[in-house]
């Protein structure tokens, strides 16, 4: 488990924790509320995806005066940077406890096809697992 937690705010801008989590070389981080509580987890892969899909016509924005216009809503450059963290991240948690074994936790992620668990005691954000925390272990073992 590593304690320290890269955590991001839900009104953070995705451009910002995307540069959050480069600058910290995290991969993903868990999204808390300012009482601390968990709200969901974003990663770098639902950034870049969020980043990367097309805009809607509904969101737009825009109103067209002719189809010619509207045909070409796709070629619009559209700036999703500064879109809150909240709308991206998933809300679905998954976690263990200080006490949760190497192979159980490892057992949850890969069963999960998850690449984090976060580590609570009495419901409290203590620490993080990773993919890469396993593979360590793994290395160290072997």
């Amino acid at each position: 488990m590593n304690p320290d937690v890269v955590c991001v705010d839900p009104e953070m801008t995705v451009q910002e924790v995307k540069s959050l989590l480069a600058a910290r070389g995290a991969g993903g981080a868990p999204v808390v509320d300012e009482t601390g509580r968990v709200l969901g987890v974003v990663s770098l892969s639902d950034l870049l995806r969020h980043s990367s899909q097309r805009v809607s016509v509904a969101d737009s924005g825009q109103f067209f005066t002719s189809m010619d216009e509207y045909r070409e809503l796709e070629t619009i450059p559209t700036d999703r940077s500064d879109t809150p963290v909240e709308k991206v991240m998933n809300p679905q948690v998954f976690s263990v406890t200080r006490d949760t074994g190497v192979a159980v936790a490892a057992n949850i992620m890969r069963e999960r096809r998850i690449h984090r668990l976060l580590v609570t005691d009495k419901g409290s954000l203590v620490g993080i697992v990773t993919a890469f925390d396993l593979l360590r272990v793994v290395e160290e073992n072997c």
